[in-house]
């Protein structure tokens, strides 16, 4: 019979080869009769995820984000990327860095993996959100307090309608290299926490 590592029920880890029951939920280790009751999605994050874990993981994101923001900079520097490049990169590389840790020290076995890659995911597009929000909140208070002083638009205006130059046509461009930019930075933050996270916990298991 294979040595089992983990408990096949609760992912309790086993530290004695030779114990017949986990100490943590009592599963006969030898018979194992795994809870098949299916849980939803929250239940498994509360029960899976470490959230004092993913909490700290935003420490070590920061701790690289510096560090990407050093090593992408010499690139900028010497204008190997541009600027939006640089960002993809940097954040890229940060989001990598905090989903290993939170592998490493939140994955009990493969069965947690998800679970914490949903909640380390969700904490960094909470937190994405959150100061976007704030910095538009911020910029529409200072526009319409600025509005509300400075006299935009009035009809006072000296200029009579006969003197306005007529509108010239005037058709957008659309940067697709710049939407293509911002549709990859979207799709890399996932895939980068979930290699992450995934890395993390292979590294624990293979070291």
């Amino acid at each position: 019979m294979a040595i089992l590592k983990h408990c096949p029920n609760c992912g309790n880890e086993i530290s004695d080869d030779d114990v017949e029951f986990c100490t943590e939920c009592g599963c006969n280790l030898l018979n194992p009769v795994i809870n098949n009751n299916k849980k939803g999605f929250f239940e498994n994050l509360t029960e899976k995820a470490s959230l004092p874990i993913i909490i700290f993981s935003f420490v070590v994101f920061g701790a690289f984000l510096f560090i990407g923001s050093i090593v992408w900079s010499s690139f900028l520097a010497n204008s190997a990327i541009d600027l939006m490049t640089f960002l993809i990169l940097t954040i890229v590389f940060s989001v990598f860095f905090g989903g290993i840790f939170t592998g490493y020290f939140a994955c009990k076995d493969k069965s947690y993996v998800l679970p914490n890659f949903s909640m380390y995911l969700g904490s960094i597009f909470a937190v994405v959100l959150c100061g976007i929000g704030l910095i538009f909140t911020f910029l529409m208070g200072i526009i319409s307090a600025l509005s509300s002083v400075l006299p935009f638009g009035s009809s006072g205006s000296s200029y009579s309608g006969s003197s306005q130059p007529a509108a010239s046509s005037f058709t957008p461009s659309v940067d697709f290299s710049f939407v293509f930019k911002i549709i990859l930075f979207i799709l890399l933050i996932p895939v980068a926490a979930y290699f992450g996270v995934y890395l993390g916990y292979m590294l624990k298991e293979n070291i």
